[in-house]
């Protein structure tokens, strides 16, 4: 190509122009055809119409002068420049990469099996990054590079020729900060240039990255030149403009995918909490055990009235020693209440409620009317032993003594007002 654009331009710049139309070649004339030139070749119309190559004035012919080989060459060395189309990125096959070589840096803390600065295998580097700062600010203690056409950066250690960064120079600071903004990334700008309302606070050096932090931002100086900022996710959040109603479902939330670990305190708060959100059918069983309800969490302030009654109380699932002192008194007992101690017809019972009988008192048996001692609501009292066939009867200022014969009382003895 180059030789021939040399060729034409110097044929060029040889050729006389002697092809111009002679006097008495005839043409078909148009509309405004001024016809042929009596003196031939070239119709002079002043500066209306510009002049053919090589055409000094009316019908005068010019020969061009030669270009010197040099400026030829010049020429030609200009227009290969401009013409050049290298790119930085070829398709190889259905995968792209780099026309060049480039150097990748990676960074560990220690290296194990290390051998003519490379390691057999991944697990032989400790804290693999490419980062040269730990989060701590602390250089680490190796550094790797890997030469590679590909637009990818290996994650894998074995691939980099090693050297320890002990003695090196240039590496002398590195900065850290991070933000607790709820903004997106495009938003949150840098340390060095924040973002409308974006807050960046300082990480000091032997510091890790406090927890409540969401963004963390990093660069460092090697020989006084600053990298760029390296701004990283290092919290959940997810903000009520990120998410559209319906979003999040239980079909899209996998199982055991929420503890507690990963609830903020105070996250859940009665205000956040529909009506009717928790009901008995959406709490699992067993659920909600001691160690999952904080110190002071239930107060009677949190419990409805009749919010709990005996179906929602496990057998035994109060005891004395989780019953605080003077917690029950006369009044937080309702008329009806009946407490009973012990189990089956080995009870002892103070009855509020109505019963055959009206008794109030008796112990010895689940009925009542057959407890061996029983005190009617009125005052009598009756005290009977089991293993014998007789009874004693204490009413109102009379006692009497019966025995007992086929289910037949008897009187005995009567003591007291004898009318």
């Amino acid at each position: 190509m180059k030789k021939k654009l040399e060729s034409y331009l110097k044929d060029l710049a040889e050729t006389k122009i002697n092809s111009l139309p002679k006097a008495n070649n005839r043409h078909t004339m148009g509309p405004g055809s001024m016809g042929p030139n009596p003196r031939g070749g070239y119709v002079d119309v002043g500066n209306l119409l510009p002049r053919p190559p090589g055409i000094q004035g009316p019908g005068k012919k010019v020969i061009l002068p030669a270009l010197p080989p040099r400026e030829i060459e010049k020429r030609l060395k200009a227009v290969e420049k401009i013409n050049d189309t290298s790119a930085l990125v070829e398709k190889v096959g259905d995968q792209y990469q780099y026309t060049k070589e480039f150097v990748y840096l990676a960074y560990a803390s220690a290296l194990a099996n290390l051998a003519n600065n490379r390691i057999p295998n991944q697990q032989d580097a400790t804290n693999f990054q490419f980062s040269p700062f730990s989060d701590a600010g602390t250089l680490m203690a190796y550094r790797g590079f890997f030469t590679n056409k590909s637009i990818y950066q290996s994650g894998d250690p074995t691939d980099y020729t090693w050297q320890s960064t002990s003695g090196m120079t240039g590496y002398t600071a590195s900065e850290r900060y991070y933000s607790v903004s709820t903004k997106r990334l495009e938003e949150l700008g840098s340390p060095t240039k924040p973002g409308s309302g974006v807050t960046w606070v300082v990480i000091n050096a032997g510091s890790g990255i406090p927890s409540a932090a969401i963004w963390f931002a990093e660069r460092f100086k090697i020989n006084s030149v600053f990298s760029h900022w390296s701004i990283t996710a290092v919290g959940p959040w997810v903000g009520s403009d990120f998410l559209v109603d319906g979003a999040i479902i239980e079909a899209k939330i996998a199982a055991n995918a929420i503890t507690v670990n990963k609830i903020l305190n105070g996250a859940i708060q009665a205000g956040k909490i529909a009506n009717n959100a928790v009901t008995a059918d959406t709490i699992a069983a067993n659920s909600v055990i001691a160690g999952k309800i904080a110190t002071n969490a239930v107060t009677a302030g949190k419990i409805t009235a009749g919010a709990i009654d005996a179906t929602k109380i496990a057998s035994n699932a109060i005891t004395a020693n989780k019953i605080a002192a003077n917690a029950i008194t006369g009044d937080k007992i309702i008329a009806t209440t009946k407490i009973t101690a012990g189990t089956g017809n080995n009870i002892g019972v103070l009855d509020g409620s109505s019963n055959t009988g009206n008794y109030r008192i008796y112990a010895g048996h689940a009925t009542p009317g057959s407890a061996p001692f029983r005190v009617k609501q009125d005052g009598t009292v009756t005290i009977e032993q089991s293993t014998s066939t007789g009874k004693l009867v204490i009413e109102g200022d009379v006692i009497k003594v019966y025995t007992t014969s086929s289910g037949v009382d008897t009187l005995r003895v009567k003591l007291g007002n004898l009318s």
